[in-house]
């Protein structure tokens, strides 16, 4: 049996292209089907080699297809671009020219609205806890917290983005 291979080849990559696959990779199923189809040729007659190609071929691209929807779109390791988890050398800086700022900031507030800011915002200690330390009734202590906040917002303002 003669086979016009080239018009095999044809008529596979058109099928292959009618079911979405693109042209590189009609090409590169094709040839995965002509080594396969070589290689079952070596142990067992085929009687339509032309069938056996373009089903091989077909069969690869649903493969191809599956494997796709089920592990998602392969990525080329020069596609990956790695991203450094540490904070950049400006945001560094930044980072730490802002604690100085609020560090002053703290420091111009008098010693108890400082130090019922810290407990409040650095040690998470509730309005009511911090009011049972200090002797104050626990509004008292929101008043003061929100006032001295409000103030440090002020001072700090053109300091953070």
């Amino acid at each position: 049996m003669n086979i016009d291979w080239r018009k095999v080849f044809s008529e596979t990559k058109a099928m292959l292209l009618r079911r979405g696959r693109s042209a590189q990779d009609a090409e590169d199923f094709m040839q995965e089907a002509y080594i396969r189809m070589s290689a079952f040729a070596k142990a067992n007659r085929i009687d339509n080699p032309k069938a056996l190609f373009m089903k091989t071929a077909l069969n690869l691209s649903i493969d191809a297809h599956r494997i796709k929807q089920s592990r998602g779109d392969e990525v080329q390791p020069e596609d990956v671009e790695i991203i450094d988890p540490q904070p950049s050398i400006e945001a560094g800086v930044l980072g730490r020219e802002r604690i100085e700022r609020m560090d002053v900031c703290l420091g111009r507030l008098d010693g108890r609205a400082r130090q019922m800011v810290l407990e409040y915002h650095v040690h998470g200690l509730t309005f009511k806890e911090i009011a049972r330390k200090h002797g104050l009734n626990g509004s008292t202590v929101h008043h003061q917290v929100s006032t001295a906040m409000f103030k440090i917002a002020g001072w700090m303002h053109g300091w953070y983005p």
